[in-house]
């Protein structure tokens, strides 16, 4: 899932966080942002951390090689009914480190790698990953954006989503782009509570 910052990826992906605590199942959140995604989720849930902190694994990498050793030990943190792991995002600290060609290659490889062990965790342990992933502006067109590592991203992904701006105050496109084929696309708005499939009402 990716998007310009602002567009609400941490929130899309809270919702799937609350659904699966809401089912009583564990999540395993990896954050590697400068803020913490714990006021939001309250928000959402409508309960105090406290209330559910059993059910969530927080972690909170600080550079890409503590971000390697936690994906590397992933398993260690399931519980029997874990359902979800989210990274937020996987490739903040990956780009902190992209210095030149011959480094680049060791980083790219890293990363490759991280999301090989997702890919595994997801297929042999019936467990859901959501990963949340930064742009850039393309180089050959004025205006545009792509995907950071979209090439290593996109072979390990079954699904790509992109969430952009739309014309309504709040109002928020999310794009299917993975898999081809008939594009999938939902508006939905962003609020308090969350995001809304409504249009909320202006205020007098």
């Amino acid at each position: 899932m990716y998007g310009k910052a602002g567009m609400g990826k941490t929130t899309l992906a809270l919702a799937f966080v609350k659904g699966v605590l809401d089912f009583g199942g564990h999540v395993i959140y990896i954050n590697s942002e400068p803020s913490s995604p714990v006021d939001r989720l309250e928000q959402l849930k409508g309960e105090r951390f406290e209330e559910f902190a059993n059910r969530i694994t927080l972690l909170l990498p600080k550079s890409f090689d503590e971000q390697s050793t936690i994906v590397q030990d992933i398993e260690m943190y399931l519980k029997e009914d874990t359902r979800l792991v989210v990274m937020d995002t996987l490739t903040r600290l990956y780009r902190t480190v992209l210095e030149d060609r011959k480094t680049n290659y060791v980083v790219h490889r890293e990363l490759n790698r991280q999301l090989g062990i997702l890919k595994g965790l997801a297929r042999y342990n019936d467990v859901g990953i959501i990963i949340l992933n930064q742009v850039r502006a393309k180089m050959s067109e004025s205006y545009a954006i792509e995907p950071v590592a979209s090439s290593i991203m996109d072979y390990w992904s079954d699904y790509v989503l992109c969430i952009r701006d739309g014309k309504r105050v709040g109002e928020r496109i999310v794009e299917r782009l993975v898999p081809e084929g008939d594009t999938s696309r939902e508006y939905l708005y962003l609020t308090a509570q969350g995001f809304s499939s409504e249009e909320p009402e202006e205020k007098q």
